[in-house]
């Protein structure tokens, strides 16, 4: 029953791939859709309390390296598109604009504390793309048990 792949839940149908984002961008489990997924902002339960889903299937390689691999891209996009914006800022404004030590200083603030912030939304958003990716194949049975004969 722990499995990602969400036609393991008995009369269950696959939820469209929208729908698993949807549901892990507000913190929900991307299979069921339940919610209550985290006992604080940085620990994340073990199982979903709803359909049992196993978040961390294989901890030993480093599962939720992809969250963080999503936590790093969305933080270096929001810095580069802030730093784009001061240059823009820069090429049209008369005056100078803001100056560069408060651009240095925000963007270091930000890069600290945007991380923290995506940090749980990340973790479920990444049970997303793993049920995407790797758990989707409706015949995986029919191949295990194969490989087992």
């Amino acid at each position: 029953m722990g499995e990602l792949n969400p036609t393991d839940l008995e009369g269950a149908e696959r939820p469209s791939i929208a729908t698993l984002f949807t549901r892990a961008a507000v913190k929900h489990c991307p299979r069921c859709g339940a919610g209550r997924l985290f006992h604080s902002w940085w620990k994340m339960k073990e199982r979903c309390p709803k359909c049992d889903l196993h978040f961390e299937g294989r901890p030993e390689e480093g599962h939720f390296l992809g969250a963080i691999t999503i936590n790093t891209g969305l933080t270096a996009t929001i810095l580069l598109f802030g730093i784009w914006l001061y240059v823009i800022v820069l090429a049209m404004s008369d005056d100078g604009g803001p100056p560069v030590w408060f651009v240095v200083a925000t963007s270091a603030a930000l890069a600290v504390i945007l991380p923290a912030i995506f940090y749980p939304f990340t973790k479920t958003i990444w049970v997303a793309c793993e049920i995407t990716m790797n758990r989707m194949d409706p015949d995986r049975h029919k191949k295990k048990a194969s490989k087992n004969l």
